[in-house]
């Protein structure tokens, strides 16, 4: 193995489970979301010669992830969103474990359809907000100000609230 595929390896060891969650966040479908992870991880391969240190690897990586999904979305006019991370339930009752992860289960979906309906700014920061990221590496990500992340990050949460409602009352 030569030191690219060594590489390669190490960061693909290190990221993929991050960008299998975008992955999640940007499409439904095991099939697409399966094609959009290999995509990703092909772009990386693709770009790394090209990484020149003005950032953490895992912050590159973050944009590679970003990009390529929305550009996939917009070639594949693919709107869905979803993630498939729910944590385990700590109940001693399994039917009352079941009926809590359904629950848990519907209101993920529908906080992530709700999710899907932002611009694509806004979705892109919410998802890196959920990936545990702080104000200013989703700053570095997206190319814009940390204060603007913070003040759109608010705004987000409000608008997001107002439609999960508005979806739940549909229901």
């Amino acid at each position: 193995m030569n030191t690219k595929e060594i590489q390669f390896k190490q960061l693909f060891e290190e990221n993929k489970d991050r960008v299998f969650r975008i992955c999640c966040s940007y499409v439904q479908s095991s099939q697409n979301r399966d094609d959009l992870f290999q995509e990703i991880f092909t772009n990386v391969w693709k770009n790394l010669g090209s990484f020149r240190n003005e950032s953490h690897v895992n912050t590159w990586i973050y944009r590679i992830s970003i990009n390529t999904a929305i550009n996939y979305c917009r070639l594949q006019n693919n709107n869905d969103k979803r993630c498939q991370e729910i944590k385990q339930d700590i109940l001693s009752d399994e039917d009352a474990k079941l009926a809590r992860k359904t629950i848990l289960e519907k209101e993920i979906k529908i906080m992530f359809d709700t999710i899907n309906r932002l611009p694509v700014l806004e979705k892109s920061i919410i998802s890196l907000v959920l990936e545990g990221l702080d104000h200013a590496k989703i700053a570095e990500i997206t190319g814009i100000s940390e204060g603007n992340v913070r003040v759109k990050f608010h705004r987000i949460k409000k608008k997001l609230k107002q439609m999960m409602e508005e979806q739940k009352n549909e229901l």
